[in-house]
């Protein structure tokens, strides 16, 4: 019989301890992404952007890595991007590698798995959207044409306003970037970082060395890949939420090929997603999608299982601390205090409105 207050407990403690683990380098992530934003202006991407063939393919897979933009957060921004004149293909390979990565994630990456994960999780993202990008303007072309300027009224951003120009003195640009770090995106991610966290924890439990672990057709073989796609396909969770539930699959059982896999569709793939590519991009453009994704990670997911006992690579340590974490330092407190605060300021306030 379940012992529902011990399973509460545990559940619990394995949250904490990876919040412990990981809120100090998710904080110091989330000021590096605000200060991106200052040097990445949405007029500035449709520039980057501009013009048909490979070229702002390749450009809009490898600029979508490191920005900090959630699954849900990314959609407006591509819509606003198609509309503004940027190519199917540059749009699609924008919105495949936004939410798969992001300075932040990858941060969180190294601090929870390892080197390798944190380096095979961005290049798998910008090998997953370059190709899709490609697939879509060879299935589907179109004239080129060039992105006009957004129109300030319906910007897909927000908050653009609220930038500093550029005669800002570079303290008060410093201090709009880490504001908008800590109150505009914490708010965007507060939901799916409860979400990611708890599925952690209750994951780390559930399925933990303790408990015996993953059923063993998760564990080996294809299983693993097939269990990836079930939970990741789905779930509608970014980068940065969607990794402590990866790295407490990769302790209970996962192997890293299928880990990778899960990061990968879980932030890309979801319904939200699919019916903005169905909406902005029309005719079987969902379906490519949709393949391209599922295809290229699982490609990748293959080479990395080969890579790791080929290369006698180990997991790090760090990975196994979701479930064996020390007491911690005063910092390491201090920012997962920090951190549980703001996740429950923003989640709680955001619960209020729609109830009130």
């Amino acid at each position: 019989m379940v012992n529902f207050q011990e399973l509460a407990l545990n559940w619990g403690a394995a949250t904490w301890e990876m919040l412990l683990d990981s809120a100090l380098l998710l904080l110091i992530g989330l000021g590096l992404a605000g200060l991106l934003r200052l040097v990445l202006s949405e007029g500035r991407i449709n520039r980057f952007l501009a013009g048909g063939g490979p070229g702002p393919v390749f450009k809009a897979a490898l600029l979508g890595i490191p920005l900090p933009l959630c699954s849900c957060s990314v959609l407006p921004v591509a819509h606003q991007l198609r509309q503004s004149g940027v190519s199917k293909g540059g749009t699609v390979a924008f919105l495949i590698s936004t939410p798969e990565s992001g300075i932040d994630s990858m941060i969180l990456t190294w601090t929870l798995m390892d080197p390798v994960m944190t380096i095979a999780r961005p290049v798998t993202a910008f090998l997953t959207a370059f190709t899709a990008g490609l697939l879509e303007n060879r299935s589907d072309p179109e004239p080129i044409n060039n992105p006009r300027p957004s129109d300030p009224e319906t910007s897909c951003c927000s908050c653009e306003s609220d930038k500093p120009d550029a005669t800002s003195s570079l303290p008060n640009r410093i201090w709009t970037g880490l504001k908008y770090a800590y109150t505009d995106l914490l708010d965007d991610l507060a939901v799916y970082l409860v979400v990611g966290y708890v599925l952690a924890g209750l994951v780390a439990v559930v399925w933990g060395p303790q408990a015996g672990g993953l059923p063993e057709f998760l564990q080996t073989g294809w299983g693993g890949y097939v269990g990836a796609l079930l939970i990741g396909l789905p779930l509608y969770i970014c980068a940065v939420s969607s990794t402590p539930l990866a790295a407490a699959l990769l302790v209970t059982g996962f192997s890293p090929g299928a880990t990778l896999l899960f990061l990968m569709v879980g932030p890309a793939t979801n319904l939200a997603s699919l019916v903005v590519v169905s909406k902005v991009l029309k005719g079987w453009a969902v379906l490519r999608y949709l393949g391209s994704i599922i295809v290229v990670s699982l490609v990748c997911a293959l080479i990395l299982d080969i890579l790791y006992p080929m290369f006698k690579l180990s997991l790090s340590p760090a990975s196994h601390s979701v479930l064996h974490q020390g007491p911690g330092t005063w910092w390491n407190w201090a920012a997962a205090v920090a951190l549980t605060g703001g996740v429950l300021w923003f989640t709680g306030r955001k619960l209020l409105k729609r109830l009130f």
